[in-house]
């Protein structure tokens, strides 16, 4: 099966357009992603998202934003003007999920519940750990530093 799980800094804002037969809403945008290894260059890839995905990508969806993308990944082959031919990869989005800062959970949680600041003592480590365990991702290898294939 072809899953992925991408964490991403949004480089584009989405852009709609529609398939000409049904008017199939389809949104595309470019992130910006970090490799599993220190050392690794940001990578750049392209988005899609197909009817309420594509939706909730335009309404959602801003430069600069951090989030985690869920989709299936494939690779196209583009023809370039010199006559050679180049793989690009494409995610196909099927779920976004919205990174939220530990500033902003922290002024949230005190919106909706003002009470905390004057009745209770909350442990602020325990907060501050809890945040950043909702917000950061592991990103240590997944695989070994090794590239041989054991096969």
């Amino acid at each position: 099966m072809n899953h992925c799980l991408i964490q991403a800094l949004v480089k584009s804002a989405p852009q709609m357009r529609y398939t000409k037969e049904n008017q199939t809403p389809i949104a595309e945008m470019t992130i910006n992603f970090k490799g599993l290894r220190s050392e690794d260059p940001i990578r750049e890839l392209k988005v899609l998202g197909w009817g309420a995905i594509a939706q909730e990508m335009i309404d959602e969806l801003n430069e600069g934003q951090n989030i985690v993308l869920e989709g299936r990944l494939r690779m196209n082959t583009v023809t370039r003007k010199d006559g050679t031919k180049e793989k690009q990869p494409e995610l196909t989005a099927s779920r976004i999920h919205h990174i939220t800062p530990v500033e902003q959970m922290k002024t949230n949680k005190e919106e909706t519940n003002p009470s905390l600041d004057n009745k209770e003592e909350t442990n602020p480590s325990l907060d501050n750990k809890e945040a950043t365990k909702n917000s950061s991702w592991d990103s240590s290898p997944l695989v070994p530093e090794v590239d041989e294939i054991p096969f």
